[in-house]
């Protein structure tokens, strides 16, 4: 079966780059909606996964272009406990004011988390205090990835800042053993 995961887009070669290695590493073929090629369109798949963080308005556009649905990352099965594993520390999201991700946010119970395009913001809360630790919740390394660092070092310059998801060996074992519940959990809304 040739899986074929489905990103946003980005035109930041390093997104791109976290992309490719990633998809390499996991064996499976990768498109975008947008931004950077393959398009989506210019990849064939038996199966195409939207790989977004949480529901909005980008896991949405995806959904309806490629035709498939699958539970964004906050749903998946042990993601609390995957998250919790990189920690202690500030959980920062992208941020979408879809009521379903602010559910699976609050589901999760994370404790500290942050956003950089909705309230609380990672600006506002690092002007309060540093936290030793800042863990975006990311799949890559790119525009929004670079916003996190650079906020964080700018008003918090000794905090940690962890990598990408895309490039930590311990996402990437969880995602390879949630990758059979995630394509039997894929739904082709077009068949």
């Amino acid at each position: 079966m040739k899986v074929v995961i489905v990103l946003h887009g980005s035109r930041d070669p390093d997104y791109i780059n976290d992309v490719r290695s990633f998809a390499g590493r996991i064996n499976v073929s990768y498109a975008f909606v947008s931004h950077a090629k393959p398009l989506v369109n210019e990849v064939i798949g038996d199966v195409y996964i939207p790989l977004f963080v949480g529901y909005g308005s980008d896991y949405d556009k995806a959904v309806s272009i490629i035709g498939y649905a699958s539970p964004p990352l906050l749903d998946w099965p042990g993601i609390r406990e995957f998250l919790i594993s990189l920690g202690p520390g500030l959980y920062v999201f992208h941020g979408d004011d879809d009521p379903r991700f602010i559910r699976e946010i609050g589901n999760l119970d994370l404790g500290n988390t942050a956003f950089l395009a909705i309230k609380p913001g990672l600006a506002e809360l690092l002007g309060r205090y540093c936290p030793d630790k800042v863990i975006p919740i990311l799949f890559t390394n790119g525009v929004i990835y670079k916003r996190v660092l650079d906020v964080t070092k700018s008003l918090c310059p000794s905090t940690y800042v962890e990598r990408p998801l895309f490039e930590l060996e311990s996402f990437i074992n969880y995602f390879m053993k949630s990758l059979g519940w995630l394509i039997s959990n894929t739904k082709c809304l077009r068949c």
